[in-house]
């Protein structure tokens, strides 16, 4: 089978990483596959081309009033005759699953994965676009649920295919004797580094460091904020990095402070790594991080409880945060693996295009 796999941009971050993992082992895969982005390319876009798979950037604006990306979509779809139109992200789902409606494409997925604030015209229009579709892939139950809740799904149309996370090289330990706090997250406000900062400040331990991989929008507000707080000097931030696995192993813990958080890919690559975790009750993350079993959680709309969970863990033996990330070590083994994740996916174009 050709099957495509169209998403919004093909630079960096969870959606992106995740075609990285898929293509990790080319043998696994069983068919030919395009890869394409109706936005801007970058980091992802090139370490496809560079395993030989065909990439296609559009360079168009994303936006979903932008129609003009299905008369684009709809000429690629009929010159190309892709079996299966596999979208992800909102404005791929959008225009890619009508213009391969519109092109005949017998198998049409589309594939959610966070939590859309959609007005309830936009939920309408979206219920009509998931009705286009064979199957609605979720990235965890967690959306699911929320798809069908919000009406733009039934459960019949929803399935849920969890995100792969890539067997990542392991650093050497190198910890320094003060307390280390690592964040991997794109700088945006959903994701919501700002709360960490203001629990971070708090820390009795003056010498304590946080380091924040990743870039985004909000970086200069971040930047200020460090400056307003008095703690520049314990705050790193590195920008994107396609090794963020050497940072996790400078650190004591992991905090992810997001708002909204479809799956949380950057929780489960720190815990592949043994470093133990303290993120957001939210979205998927408690499907598999557990608290004072796994990990912990907390509540990202409220202040208090980050400053008193991060302090109580700053202060812990450190022999006690490396049994915790041990145990989340442990827990994800031979879980969301690329094999596990590539055969369901590929069961899945097969099941609905036979």
């Amino acid at each position: 089978m050709k099957i495509v796999r169209l998403t919004t941009l093909l630079d960096y971050g969870g959606q992106e990483r995740k075609y990285i993992s898929f293509t990790q082992d080319a043998s696994m895969l069983n068919h030919e596959y395009y890869f394409a982005a109706i936005g801007h390319g970058g980091h992802a876009a090139t370490t496809l081309q560079e395993k030989g798979f065909n990439v296609t950037i559009f360079n168009q604006n994303v936006h979903i009033t932008n129609l003009k990306n299905i008369w684009i979509l709809y000429q690629w779809f009929k010159k190309i005759q892709p079996d299966v139109v596999h979208t992800a992200a909102a404005e791929a789902n959008f225009h890619g699953i009508i213009a391969a409606r519109l092109a005949g494409v017998k198998v049409r997925i589309a594939e959610e994965i966070g939590f859309p604030s959609h007005s309830k015209k936009a939920q309408i229009i979206f219920r009509w676009v998931y009705k286009n579709c064979n199957k609605v892939i979720c990235v965890s139950r967690a959306v699911k649920e929320f798809l069908i809740k919000i009406g733009e799904i039934n459960s019949a149309k929803g399935t849920v295919i969890y995100n792969p996370v890539s067997t990542k090289k392991k650093f050497e330990r190198t910890l320094s004797g003060e307390f280390t706090v690592v964040c991997v997250g794109r700088l945006e406000k959903v994701k919501n580094q700002q709360l960490l900062i203001k629990a971070f400040s708090q820390l009795e331990n003056k010498e304590s460091k946080l380091i924040l991989v990743g870039d985004g929008r909000e970086r200069t507000n971040l930047e200020q904020l460090c400056v307003q707080l008095n703690c520049t000097e314990q705050i790193e931030f590195i920008g994107f990095s396609a090794e963020p696995e050497k940072y996790l192993a400078k650190a004591h813990l992991f905090v992810l402070p997001s708002l909204s958080e479809g799956f949380g890919i950057a929780v489960l690559e720190a815990m592949q790594q043994g470093l133990p975790c303290l993120c957001s009750n939210v979205g998927g993350i408690p499907e598999f991080l557990e608290e004072n079993k796994t990990g912990w959680l907390f509540n990202p709309t409220t202040e208090f409880e980050l400053d008193q969970k991060l302090s109580v863990l700053s202060k812990l033996p450190k022999n006690e945060l490396e049994k915790m990330g041990k145990n989340a070590q442990t827990f994800i083994a031979n879980r969301f693996s690329e094999k596990e994740y590539v055969t369901n996916l590929e069961q899945l174009y097969q099941q609905l295009h036979d």
